[in-house]
């Protein structure tokens, strides 16, 4: 899958082909999944849409350490505040929640990785 780019120490993302919009993986905090869409939260707090789903994007983030914590997210662990156990949400460095699933909750044992 040829969806990024390196250059120097900095990975670049390409979100969209036909535009070549490029994104710093480093600047995204949360992606959002809503069936065939995927919504890229950045730290500087744009948004960006994309027509592909989560899973296209899957594999290259994963080496970038990203977590799929939700069938509908994916964060980026640099940015996770804090894990709110009562509601199972895990709490962003930009104010977003995400939802965390009882499944990806027992394999990854959020407490633990993020408190």
């Amino acid at each position: 899958m040829k969806t990024y780019q390196q250059k120097g120490n900095t990975a670049l993302l390409i979100i969209n082909h036909r535009t070549s919009k490029k994104i710093l993986v480093s600047d995204v905090v949360l992606l959002e999944g809503n069936v065939n869409y995927t919504t890229f939260y950045l730290k500087n707090g744009k948004t960006k849409m994309v027509a592909h789903s989560i899973k296209f994007f899957e594999p290259y983030l994963e080496t970038h350490g990203f977590l799929r914590v939700h069938r509908s997210y994916m964060v980026n662990p640099i940015h996770v505040k804090r894990y709110a156990k009562e509601v199972d949400c895990l709490m962003m460095t930009n104010g977003l929640m995400a939802n965390v699933s009882r499944r990806r909750k027992k394999g990854n044992n959020m407490e633990d990785l993020f408190n």
